[in-house]
C-alpha cells in the first residue's frame, strides 16, 4: 500500500498493521508509537483510548478501526514508520523480488502488441471505457462500461455498442451472452462504492465479452490470458493498458496489494487512473492478463482478477480463435466465399484439438483432369484460420520452379516466417558417397522436421506447413524428401501438415475420413478432404451462415431464391454440381450477400 503522506518506498499491507495492534504484547508498543507521533498533532490524531472507544461505539473491530481512521486523517504512514523504528511491521521481503520487475527486452515486444490489441468501447457514440482484443472478433471489457441499466434490471433495448481499434476503425459489436454484472453496491460507476466483502459481489464479476460484427482483429495481436489464472499471491508488479478520459497516454505501472476481507477484487497503486480506464487490462510481469480495471478502493484502485471470470471467457475466446467453419475468408462478402468445404474444417479442428492421431489435412481432387485452381484456396482458408491464433504459425512451400533441394527450400520458407533453423547436412554414414541418394535426402528431411519441432516448442507455437501441388516436374529426390519429411512430422507434437494435391504419391501415415477413424490406438495420419461436387444444401448453408454472422435476418423464401440464382444454368448431374463451379457460385452470391449486409433492419 502507498499513501499520500509518505514516500512511495514505504510500503505495507493494512492487515500487517492490524495484526500488530491485535497482538496483546505488541499493542503496548503500538500505543507508544501512536503517542509519539501525536506530539504536536493532538488535535488531528486521536489517542489509543479514543480510537478504542469509538470503535466499540460503532461496532467495528478495533485494529481495523485504528488503521482506517489513521489513514483517513493522513497519519497512517507516519504510524507505520514509528512501528518500524521499534522493529514492528517490517516490509515483506517479497517486495524486492522479481515479481515487481519487468524484463525490458520483453517489454518492448509487449508494447508493440498492446498497440494493436488495446481499444476503446463506445456506447451510442460516446467513449465509456477501455477494452482488449482477446480474439479475432472478441473484445473483453467491464460490464459496467456497456451497461445502460443497473445490475438487477433488464434493459428493454440493447445498447448501441462499437469498438474503436488503434488503426481508427470503429467496428459495431454485440454483447455476448454470459456477461457478469457488477455488484449492486458498485452501481452506478459514478456513485457506487467499492465492496467491503466477497459476499457483496458474490458471482458478480463485472465482465463482458463483445463480438465484433467483423473479425477485424484477424491481423492484429490479442491480449494473452494468464494460464492458469491465479489467486492473489502478494504484492507484484502490474501494468495497466487503458484509455483514461478516452485518450491513450501510454502504459501505467503499479503494484498489487490485497484489499481487506476481499479475494474477488484486488487493489493496486500508485496509479492516476481516471474515467475511461474501466475495462482496461492489468498485465503481470509475464505480460499475461491478471485482471481488468474496475474502479477505486481504499484510496487506490481495484481490479477484478482473471481467476474470477476465466471460465466465462476462455471458451468464447477459443471458439473465436478456432471457429467451427468460415463462410468467407474475412467474415465479409468482399472476400472469397467458402462453398461446401465442411470436411476441410472438420479435419483442421481434428488436427488442432484431437484426436491425437490427426496431424493434418490432405486436400485431394477426385477428378485429376481438373486443373489445380481450387487447391490454392485451401491455403487461403488455412492462412485465415492460423491468423486467428497467436500461438500458431504457417509456412508455405510452393513449387512454381524446379526445387533441387527440398529440405533447403523448407528451411528457407521457415526463415521467411521468422523461424530460423540450421539446415541439416548429411551425417556420417549417410553422406552422398556413403549410401543411396534416397537415404541421404530422407535423413536430412527427417532431421529438419525435428529441428522445426524443437524451434516451435521453444517459441511456444504450433507450426503448420502447407505444401502446394507442384506446378513443375516433381522428381524422385523431391518425392523422397517430401515423404520422409511428412513421415517424421506426423510423429512430432508441434508440427502439422497440409497437402494440396499429390494424388499420385503414396504418402506415409494413416488416412482418416471421419473423426472416428482417427480415434483409438494406431499410427498418426492425415484427415482427407476430397474436393467433391457441391449441392444446393451447401449453398443454402453458406447463405444462412453469412446472415447469422452478419447479424441479419433472412427468410427461408429468400434463401431459396438466392440459392436458385446461384445455381441457375449450371447443369447438375443427379442434383450435384461439379467442384470447379465453386468459384462461379461464389461470384454469383457475393452481390446478394453485400446487399444483405447493407440492409439496416431485419427482415
Amino acid at each position: 500500500m502507498a499513501n499520500d503522506d509518505h514516500p512511495p518506498a514505504l510500503t505495507f499491507e493494512p492487515e500487517d498493521i492490524e495484526r500488530v495492534i491485535q497482538d496483546p504484547i505488541k499493542r503496548v508498543q503500538a500505543a507508544e508509537a501512536l503517542a509519539q507521533i501525536r506530539v504536536g498533532r493532538e488535535g488531528e490524531l486521536p489517542s489509543p483510548e479514543a480510537l478504542d472507544a469509538a470503535a466499540d461505539m460503532v461496532g467495528e473491530e478495533r485494529a481495523q478501526f485504528w488503521v482506517a481512521t489513521l489513514a483517513r486523517k493522513g497519519g497512517l504512514a507516519t504510524f507505520v514508520a514509528a512501528l518500524r523504528m521499534r522493529g514492528l511491521a517490517t516490509e515483506k521481503e517479497e517486495l524486492d523480488h522479481k515479481e515487481l520487475m519487468f524484463d525490458d527486452r520483453l517489454l518492448r515486444g509487449f508494447i508493440d502488441r498492446a498497440n494493436t490489441f488495446r481499444c476503446m468501447v463506445r456506447v451510442a457514440g460516446i467513449v465509456k471505457g477501455s477494452g482488449l482484443l482477446v480474439g479475432p472478433s472478441s473484445v473483453l471489457t467491464a460490464w459496467h462500461v456497456i451497461a445502460v441499466v443497473g445490475p438487477s434490471e433488464v434493459a428493454e433495448v440493447q445498447p448501441d455498442v462499437d469498438v474503436v481499434l488503434t488503426d481508427g476503425r470503429a467496428i459495431p459489436a454485440i454483447i455476448l451472452p454470459g456477461a457478469s454484472p457488477c455488484g449492486d453496491v458498485e452501481w452506478p460507476p459514478e456513485g457506487g462504492r467499492a465492496p467491503k466483502t466477497d459476499e457483496e459481489v458474490l458471482d458478480r464479476h463485472d465482465v463482458a465479452l463483445l463480438r465484433l460484427k467483423q473479425p477485424a482483429g484477424i491481423h492484429l495481436a490479442f491480449a494473452t490470458l494468464a494460464t492458469p489464472p491465479y489467486a492473489y499471491r502478494g504484492p507484484a508488479g502490474v501494468v495497466l493498458i487503458s484509455y483514461p478520459d478516452g485518450e491513450w497516454r501510454g502504459l501505467e505501472f503499479a503494484k498489487l496489494r490485497k484489499l481487506r476481507n476481499m479475494t474477488a477484487r484486488w487493489g493496486y497503486d500508485p496509479l492516476g487512473a481516471r474515467g475511461g480506464s474501466s475495462g482496461g487490462g492489468c498485465f503481470d510481469t509475464s505480460f499475461s492478463l491478471a485482471g481488468i480495471h474496475q474502479g477505486r478502493a481504499e484510496g487506490a484502485r481495484r481490479l477484478v482478477p482473471l481467476i474470477c471470470f476465466d471460465s466465462i471467457v476462455r471458451k468464447v475466446i477459443a471458439d473465436d480463435e478456432t471457429p467451427e467453419k468460415l463462410w468467407s475468408l474475412d467474415g465479409t462478402p468482399e472476400s472469397g466465399l467458402v462453398v461446401g468445404r465442411d470436411t476441410f474444417f472438420i479435419g483442421y479442428h481434428a488436427a488442432m484439438r484431437g484426436p491425437v492421431r490427426a496431424r493434418g489435412v490432405w486436400v485431394r481432387r477426385v477428378d485429376l483432369t481438373h486443373d489445380m485452381a481450387g487447391l490454392p484456396f485451401s491455403f487461403e482458408m488455412l492462412d485465415k484460420l492460423v491468423a486467428r491464433r497467436p500461438d500458431t504459425r504457417l509456412i508455405r512451400v510452393s513449387f512454381d520452379a524446379l526445387v533441387p533441394d527440398l529440405p533447403n527450400e523448407i528451411a528457407r520458407r521457415a526463415a521467411d516466417a521468422r523461424i530460423q533453423v540450421q539446415l541439416p547436412e548429411a551425417m556420417s554414414g549417410v553422406g552422398t558417397d556413403q549410401t543411396e541418394p534416397e537415404a541421404v535426402v530422407a535423413d536430412r528431411s527427417r532431421r529438419l522436421a525435428q529441428s522445426l519441432d524443437e524451434k516451435a516448442r521453444e517459441l511456444g507455437i504450433l507450426l503448420w506447413i502447407f505444401f502446394d501441388h507442384p506446378a513443375v516436374v516433381f522428381g524422385d529426390e523431391s518425392r523422397w524428401a517430401l515423404t520422409a519429411f511428412v513421415d517424421q512430422a506426423l510423429r512430432l507434437e508441434r508440427l502439422r501438415i497440409m497437402l494440396a494435391g499429390y494424388e499420385a504419391i503414396q504418402m506415409p501415415g494413416d488416412l482418416f475420413d471421419t473423426r472416428v477413424d482417427a480415434e483409438g490406438e494406431g499410427a498418426p495420419g492425415l484427415f482427407v478432404e476430397y474436393l467433391i461436387d457441391v449441392n444446393a444444401t451447401d449453398v443454402r448453408n453458406l447463405i444462412e451462415s453469412a446472415a447469422k454472422d452478419m447479424h441479419r435476418t433472412i427468410s427461408p423464401e429468400r434463401v431459396t431464391e438466392w440459392t436458385n440464382e446461384a445455381l441457375k444454368d449450371l447443369n447438375p448431374v443427379n442434383g450435384r454440381y461439379d467442384s470447379v463451379l465453386r468459384t462461379e457460385i461464389a461470384s454469383r452470391l457475393q452481390p446478394r450477400l453485400k446487399q444483405l449486409l447493407d440492409e439496416e433492419g431485419a427482415e
